[in-house]
């Protein structure tokens, strides 16, 4: 057992006041996709993001949003809900199984970034919330029309079960998994609805579905659960495809950057063959912003809608997809306005309205792609010899590289573009152990920035990194 010692939070009963976002009884859903503009069909066109990009670590801002969640766990060890987590500040009586999974894959992915289980007790507490509420008791229903929300469950349920299990090396739950991924196999939602809510959220849902459940089922070998993966996500590409306007609908907190990164995380994971095509087909449909008068999940949508650019971006290596990426990203860490790492919904909420789930949208869905991108190590159990860090991420111009030695070296940089022809080079040091920054920007033979992808490798005398970098206009 890990020997953290769980903070202990004293929380006041706050009346909810808004809406509780994570379940929406199915007959109070329908009025969110009118709300855009008045149109299900609405996206705001691309072009150049509404603002300058933001420069800031996005492992510091990882890590804030792991600290924030932590303040809204139950830590009552006497209470029915202790270890779950709260919907929100202003929402502490509400406590949802799809928020402590999204926690367990936050903290836990901490670990495998820093190599520090730094928040191991907060994991083990949340799994205890877990298992007195599994994923597919929770609200709702069966029905593959209306139950929507035990869908949603089981898929957070599935990708937080592979987190811990590959950070954790700890196989306590995966009966549990195993039960989460049935349910999703005997359980598909119905995606040719007419009318109503289920129009647009089942599609939403059975996106984040068929990606998590394929994985689920790789991590596992599992071949049956790969087999209904792709037979579901095979229907999933058929009614996208029919109205590619459907990449960006949204209803309750979905939005379909769930169906984009859904079918490129099974369809194409599975074959890759057309990946690229089918992407710069499918890919000028994502939204590229999400207006302050969207409607009442804003922030959502604009986690979901980032994660579909950023799937985009990965699959073409855009820079174009990652700046619109960068650009929903940087707005969801505008809304930090306490700079306490917690994200309200909407624009307009105040600073103690910031919301758990809304917070592990920013980590999952903007943070660890920006980390990605930056070729930020893993160190899962254990620090990595050398680790280097590149920010910002995208940048213009090439970006400031962070790296941290265990002892006096001498480094030399290199960067080169996607046909491998080396377009910067520098030997800089000696160095004494700890942390240093390089300004890459400055190195001899780098005369401008032009947009693209390139990559970088830094070498010590005993070590070698290696990164991507996206640079913008």
């Amino acid at each position: 057992m890990r020997s953290l010692l769980l903070v202990v939070l004293v929380c006041v009963f706050i009346p909810l006041s808004a809406l509780a976002t994570p379940y929406v009884p199915f007959e109070a859903l329908g009025t969110a996709g009118e709300a855009l503009q008045g149109s299900e069909e609405w996206l705001v066109p691309g072009g150049a993001p509404a603002h300058a990009m933001l420069s800031y670590d996005p492992f510091a801002k990882f890590g804030a949003c792991c600290q924030f969640i932590a303040t809204l766990q139950v830590a009552d060890t006497s209470s029915a809900d202790y270890g779950g987590m709260r919907e929100g500040e202003h929402m502490l009586s509400v406590i949802q199984t799809d928020n402590t999974s999204e926690s367990i894959w936050m903290w836990s992915h901490y670990y495998r970034l820093a190599g520090t289980d730094l928040f191991g007790e907060y994991v083990d507490a949340a799994w205890e919330y877990v298992m007195s509420h599994k994923a597919y008791n929770e609200e709702g229903n069966d029905d593959p029309i209306a139950g929507y929300y035990r869908r949603y469950n089981c898929s957070w349920a599935l990708r937080a079960l592979m987190e811990y299990s590959d950070v954790y090396g700890d196989p306590t739950y995966a009966g549990y998994g195993d039960s989460c991924a049935s349910y999703l196999c005997h359980n598909p939602m119905i995606l040719n609805v007419t009318t109503g809510a289920a129009r647009r959220l089942n599609g939403l849902i059975m996106g984040w579905a068929v990606g998590n459940l394929y994985e689920y089922g790789q991590y596992t070998s599992n071949p049956t659960y790969v087999s209904k993966a792709l037979d579901m996500a095979d229907s999933l590409q058929g009614w996208a495809e029919f109205n590619p306007a459907k990449f960006h609908w949204k209803e309750w907190a979905m939005e379909g950057g769930s169906v984009m990164w859904g079918i490129v995380h099974s369809v194409f994971a599975d074959d890759p063959t057309g990946a690229a095509t089918w992407v710069a087909t499918y890919g000028p449909n994502l939204d590229t912003e999400i207006l302050p008068s969207a409607g009442a999940y804003q922030n959502a949508w604009r986690g979901w809608a980032a994660l579909g650019q950023s799937t985009a971006a990965e699959v073409l290596d855009s820079p174009t997809y990652a700046g619109y990426f960068k650009h929903l990203a940087d707005t969801l860490i505008a809304n930090d306005g306490d700079n306490d790492g917690g994200i309200p919904v909407l624009d307009a909420d105040p600073d103690n309205y910031d919301q758990s789930w809304v917070t592990s949208y920013l980590g999952f869905m903007c943070m660890d792609p920006l980390l990605a991108t930056a070729g930020t190590p893993v160190a899962t159990g254990r620090q990595s010899a050398l680790e280097v860090v590149a920010s910002p991420v995208p940048s213009v111009g090439l970006p400031n590289l962070a790296f941290n030695l265990a002892q006096a070296s001498s480094v030399k940089i290199s960067v080169y573009d996607a046909s491998g022809r080396r377009v910067a080079h520098r030997a800089a040091g000696p160095f004494g152990p700890g942390l240093h920054r390089v300004d890459l920007a400055s190195s001899p033979g780098w005369e401008s920035a032009s947009p693209g992808i390139y990559f970088y490798e830094v070498r010590t005398s005993g070590e070698v990194a290696r990164g991507k970098i996206v640079v913008l206009r």
